[in-house]
């Protein structure tokens, strides 16, 4: 009976460190923007869990305890990730490190909110009296937001590549801010480009002028009127010298207010 007990306790911790080696290997591929091969991660996900059941029966000291986890570690990226170049193994490895220790720092931190009672063997390694479920449930979740972080943070990287500083004269005036260069505005009066930018920034241009000219825009919910100026000129810096755009129309828009830049730059302003 007690044999029983011990091969039952030991498929489920196979199980457990199999899928969660699984995940984790999979969110670093997916985060590095590797190609995703799932029986190259079964097969480094195996590897992983057979360590990590035998590896608290190893009597060996701290030292080499850390040196055997971390090339466990490296050895199971280095399975899971298909192609050449160190570089793509580095930093596969790194994002598995990392959301190993995220992954646990939240378990942790999960326990310790709900009171569960988590300690240390005689081996000095840690030992939780939690159900499987709620560990791997726990680590869906966690999972989860990894992926919808991984999503916004790429979606920004590609963001900030048509991000440029800015300046706008009009008069004696001027504002600096960011502008993006939005390929779907292509508005134009007599020739001339029409980019927009936030309220404030007009303010601050215009003070007690008025806008005088109109123009007409389609959108989704139909043609509408605005009130448009004309700028002296446009500074766009995307080197080191600026690129100087004579007699550009502004229009504000309320639309960018809470956006990273305040700024949206007409298509063809830097043709």
């Amino acid at each position: 009976m007690r044999g029983r007990s011990v091969e039952i306790y030991i498929e489920y911790a196979l199980a457990e460190n199999f899928l969660l080696d699984a995940m984790l290997l999979w969110l670093s591929l997916k985060a590095a923007k590797q190609k995703i091969i799932f029986w190259r991660i079964a097969l480094a996900s195996v590897l992983g869990a057979v360590f990590a059941v035998v590896f608290p029966l190893l009597d060996v000291g701290k030292a080499f305890a850390y040196i055997l986890k971390f090339a466990v570690g490296i050895l199971i990226c280095l399975i899971a990730v298909n192609g050449k170049g160190i570089g793509r193994y580095a930093l596969t490895a790194l994002l598995f490190f990392g959301f190993s220790f995220a992954l646990g720092g939240a378990l942790l931190a999960v326990y310790s909110a709900f009171s569960i009672e988590y300690g240390k063997n005689e081996n000095g390694y840690l030992t939780e009296s939690v159900p499987v479920g709620m560990v791997l449930g726990g680590s869906f979740v966690f999972c989860v937001l990894a992926v919808a972080l991984i999503k916004a943070l790429y979606r920004r990287r590609a963001l900030r590549r048509f991000v440029y500083p800015c300046k706008v004269t009009l008069g004696e005036r001027s504002v600096k801010a960011d502008g993006f260069l939005d390929s779907g505005n292509r508005a134009k009066v007599n020739g001339t480009p029409v980019c927009f930018l936030s309220p404030d920034l007009a303010f601050d241009l215009l003070d007690d002028k008025c806008m005088t000219e109109e123009m007409t825009i389609v959108t989704m919910s139909g043609e509408t009127t605005i009130k448009i100026f004309l700028a002296d000129s446009l500074e766009i810096y995307c080197g080191e010298k600026p690129n100087i755009i004579r007699k550009v129309y502004f229009a504000p828009s309320t639309n960018i207010r809470a956006r990273e830049y305040k700024i949206i730059l007409n298509a063809g302003v830097l043709d």
